[in-house]
């Protein structure tokens, strides 16, 4: 028998044994790369890739205090958390590792559900490798 699925992808964040549900995910893969323009040359004839960053922001319904403790530890400094997993429909997963949240925050409305809100940085991704060239 199927089971039914409510969205394209289950998303949790794994700090330890726990996992915390999130409830809308944004990433965002950033990378830093430079032209090298050769000597009198108006056209680049090279580029150097100098980074790749991933950073984004996740919430999770309700007013949720307590993940505080679980984010951060008692002097308000970021914990490394183990990773986020997205579980895909298709059953494949995806993994951002490493993940420091760099800011909170609570979104609210009238007649709406309160939602707790973090910006992250994600230190790799699966299949990340440092460059051979």
């Amino acid at each position: 028998m199927a089971t039914r699925k409510e969205s394209a992808a289950d998303i949790v964040v794994t700090v330890g044994s726990d996992e915390v549900v999130v409830e809308t995910l944004n990433v965002n893969k950033n990378i830093d790369i430079d032209t090298i323009y050769g000597s009198g040359k108006t056209l680049p004839d090279g580029y150097s890739i100098n980074e790749v960053s991933y950073d984004g922001d996740l919430s999770c319904k309700g007013n949720r205090t307590d993940l505080e403790d679980t984010f951060f530890d008692a002097n308000g400094i970021p914990k490394v958390l183990d990773a986020i997993t997205i579980s895909h429909h298709d059953g494949t997963t995806s993994n951002y590792y490493d993940i420091l949240i760099t800011s909170d925050g609570y979104e609210m409305s009238a007649g709406d559900t309160v939602e707790t809100s973090f910006e992250f940085i994600a230190m790799s991704r699966d299949g990340d490798t440092e460059p051979t060239n």
